[in-house]
């Protein structure tokens, strides 16, 4: 992990650049998905501090609670009614509708935050509502460094988000995570 962090530091300390080429600001921090503690660990007490002490620009988004605030209470009790029709219709709205949130989030947050490193958090927590591909193929022109935790691995040059194949056409940068 120690090369890990190492890397995510040196990509951090960089000055943002908007290019007059639109790409993707996406790094994902692929780890597998049993050391989640131990990759909020290396982030909360070694990463971040680090970078506070050299004055690195950084805001941290928690998706822990992120599915109860996307969702009104009238939403869920009008899909909870579609659920006995439909379920895989169901679900699929259900995952619209967290990926748009998402979405909306993340464009809030580089608006607020122009020109920083965006850490997202606790993505373990939006599974298997969210595909990150589809998440990522929306958000090309942000105005900050997204650095993702992405809970899984790289297998054949797709990505499994939790074991799940999450697409692949991604232009995310990717720092695999060793354990």
């Amino acid at each position: 992990m120690d090369e890990a962090l190492k890397t995510i530091t040196a990509t951090a300390s960089q000055p943002f650049d908007r290019a007059a080429v639109v790409t993707d600001n996406s790094i994902l921090l692929i780890y597998p998905p049993e050391r989640e503690l131990d990759f909020r660990e290396m982030l909360f007490d070694r990463c971040l501090p680090g970078l506070k002490c050299a004055g690195i620009p950084f805001e941290v988004l928690d998706l822990t609670h992120f599915l109860f605030d996307c969702f009104k209470d009238q939403e869920l009790e009008d899909l909870q009614d579609d659920e006995f029709r439909n379920y895989r219709q169901m679900r699929q709205g259900l995952s619209k509708r967290a990926e748009s949130g998402l979405c909306k989030t993340l464009q809030e947050f580089s608006q607020k935050s122009q020109g920083t490193n965006l850490f997202v958090v606790s993505t373990i927590s939006l599974f298997p509502l969210v595909k990150f591909g589809e998440v990522l193929t929306n958000l090309r022109d942000l105005q900050c460094r997204m650095l993702i935790a992405f809970p899984g691995e790289e297998r054949g040059g797709k990505l499994h988000f939790m074991n799940t194949p999450d697409g692949g056409n991604y232009l995310a940068v990717k720092i695999t995570i060793k354990t």
